[in-house]
C-alpha cells in the first residue's frame, strides 16, 4: 500500500497545481495534482505531452472513468468514492494508482480493508 504525507514515512508530495504557469514552481521529477473538471483539460494534455506525473482529484464515477483515459498517475478521492474507484481500477486495469484522501490516520485500516491502492495525508499535499 503507498502511504503519503505522514512524518515518520518518507514520501515525495504532490504539489497543487490550477494551471500550467504552476508547474513552474514545483521540484523536477515531481507529481502535481490538481481537480479534475472541463477546465483542467489542458492541464492533463499537458502533463502527459510533457512526461509530468500528475494526480487527479475526482468527484463522481464519470470522473474517475475519465482520469484513467486522460492517464492520470494517480486518482485521488474521498472516503465515499474510493471503494468505487478501486472496483473499477481493477476491473478495467487501471494504470492509475487510486489514492484515499484522508485527515485522518485511522482511514488507513479502512483503506487497506478494502484494498485501496493507497493513501495521501492532508500533509502529502503542498
Amino acid at each position: 500500500m503507498i502511504i503519503l504525507g505522514l512524518d515518520f514515512i518518507e514520501s515525495k508530495p504532490f504539489y497543487k497545481i490550477e494551471k500550467i504557469e504552476d508547474i513552474s514552481n514545483t521540484p523536477p521529477n515531481s507529481t502535481v495534482i490538481f481537480a479534475l473538471n472541463r477546465e483542467s483539460l489542458e492541464l492533463c494534455k499537458y502533463c502527459k505531452e510533457n512526461s509530468i506525473s500528475f494526480a487527479v482529484r475526482v468527484d463522481s464515477v464519470k470522473n474517475i472513468l475519465f482520469a484513467n483515459a486522460l492517464e492520470a498517475s494517480f486518482i485521488v478521492c474521498s472516503k465515499i468514492l474510493c471503494e468505487k474507484a478501486q472496483k473499477l481500477a481493477d476491473e478495467y486495469m487501471f494504470d492509475a494508482k487510486v489514492l484515499l484522501y484522508s485527515e485522518d490516520e485511522a482511514d488507513l485500516e479502512e483503506a487497506a480493508d478494502l484494498g485501496i491502492d493507497g493513501i495521501i495525508f492532508k500533509k502529502g499535499i503542498k
